[in-house]
């Protein structure tokens, strides 16, 4: 990778009367400088000069164009104010400039194309944030215009060029000043954009040229609607000029994420994808710390295919736990013994008492096999069972369904209450009707 270096420009005070008298611009380089230093936003090797001489900033441009690689990233930024001769050449003004004398005491735009063009990075950024003058002589009227075209003037292959404007402000003729200019906003927004990372417009974790020049025009142009930014670039593929360190998950993929919906959070898992294909090294951890969550998700589906996601990315999901190994069932403790009291001790008797009576001795039991005068053993007697009547088990009724009418033929004769009484149909001839001459006999089991 290669290095990335920064020269930045700012002259606030000037030897010239008449450049005295012109609004100073902002002190906005120690901000950018302490921006374009951090590692974390721009990485840069920064150099700063503040007020210096034309000799000094001549030789620091020298410096930083000078023996570079093709992978280096070179960064010019003026702040201060820009001349413009009758012949339409731009300078750039330093701290011993004079009006009368450009081409010896200021730092022309030529000088700066050369130094560019003999430089063998292929990618070149020049941010010019000044406001420009036409210096004329009295009496004599500007043969470009009021416009600079400064873009016209840095042409060239691997090279973008901001400007925070493109007009003159000022018109020099002799001694006198026609004109005005408030002083600019566009080095504030440019580190408010860096800074903050809201110039970060694609949300992909990188702050391209493209991407803060478009954030940076937008607000300048809501703040002071006479000053409009340019830009102009001819550079293969995007340059990024810094990371985003505030970046987190788009707003609907965070509400996906905490969605109860098992859908919205599936959908979440390829919007999570693209981030770390696209993203930086910053995306791809937080972008890889959502995915391990979904992989723990309760949904089968969603965790299945944040798992096969990471599997695909590089980044293995985190293993299952293992269940715990069965534990033998431990025998339950004996109970404690508990130590029956000890009996109190009898008193003594005392000498010459009379001892007890002897108590009558009891009677043996019998053996349990006792045998008889002859030796045998006699029969041994049994306890005889007691007998326990079965008890009859009894069917529920079966119930008749509605609206059918049994047969007095073929249904089953109805159970009495009584379990010893049976009823019996009988009919009284063969040929009466079965339904209108029935007669009831009631016959008693014999007892069992």
């Amino acid at each position: 990778m290669g290095r990335r270096l920064a020269l930045l420009i700012a002259t606030y005070l000037y030897d010239d009367a008449g450049l005295r008298r012109l609004t100073a611009p902002a002190h906005d380089v120690e901000t950018l400088a302490a921006v374009l230093r951090d590692p974390e936003i721009g990485g840069f090797e920064v150099t700063t000069l503040v007020n210096e001489p034309n000799h000094r900033v001549g030789e620091a441009i020298a410096d930083l164009y000078r023996d570079r690689r093709g992978d280096d990233l070179t960064l010019l930024y003026f702040t201060g104010h820009g001349l413009k001769d009758d012949d339409g050449r731009l300078y750039l003004a330093t701290r011993d400039t004079r009006r009368d004398s450009l081409i010896f005491t200021a730092i022309s735009g030529e000088q700066i194309d050369y130094a560019m063009e003999a430089c063998a990075s292929r990618r070149k950024v020049l941010i010019l944030d000044c406001c420009y003058s036409g210096a004329y002589p009295a009496g004599r009227l500007a043969k470009a215009g009021d416009d600079v075209h400064a873009l016209d003037q840095f042409r060239g292959r691997g090279r973008t060029v901001l400007t925070a404007t493109d007009a003159t402000q000022y018109a020099f003729e002799g001694d006198r000043v026609h004109g005005e200019a408030p002083r600019s906003v566009f080095t504030r927004h440019l580190v408010e954009g860096l800074r903050t990372g809201r110039a970060d417009l694609d949300g992909d974790g990188d702050i391209t040229l493209d991407e803060l020049y478009g954030y940076v025009y937008d607000r300048v142009v809501a703040e002071m609607p006479q000053q409009r930014p340019k830009r102009q670039d001819n550079v293969e593929g995007r340059t990024v000029i810094a990371r985003n360190v505030n970046w987190s998950l788009p707003p609907h993929v965070g509400h996906a994420l905490t969605s109860p919906m098992a859908g919205d959070r599936l959908n979440a898992v390829d919007t999570l994808d693209h981030l770390y294909r696209v993203g930086n090294g910053l995306v791809r951890a937080r972008v890889r710390e959502a995915l391990l969550r979904l992989a723990d998700d309760d949904s089968r589906m969603v965790s299945a295919a944040a798992a096969a996601r990471l599997r695909a990315l590089g980044a293995e999901p985190p293993a299952s736990p293992e269940p715990p190994e069965p534990t033998e069932p431990r025998e339950p403790a004996e109970p404690p013994v508990r130590s029956e009291p000890a009996e109190p001790a009898e008193p003594a008797e005392p000498v010459g008492a009379r001892a007890p009576d002897p108590e009558p001795a009891a009677p043996q039991a019998p053996s349990e096999s006792p045998e008889t005068e002859t030796g045998s053993p006699a029969a041994t007697t049994r306890r005889p069972r007691r007998h326990r009547p079965r008890r009859r088990r009894t069917r529920s009724p079966r119930r008749r369904p509605p609206g059918r009418r049994l047969c007095p033929l073929t249904s089953p004769p109805p159970k009495s209450t009584s379990p010893r009484l049976v009823v019996r149909r009988v009919l009284r001839r063969p040929g009466d009707s079965p339904y209108r001459r029935l007669r009831h006999r009631a016959s008693r089991r014999p007892d069992e």
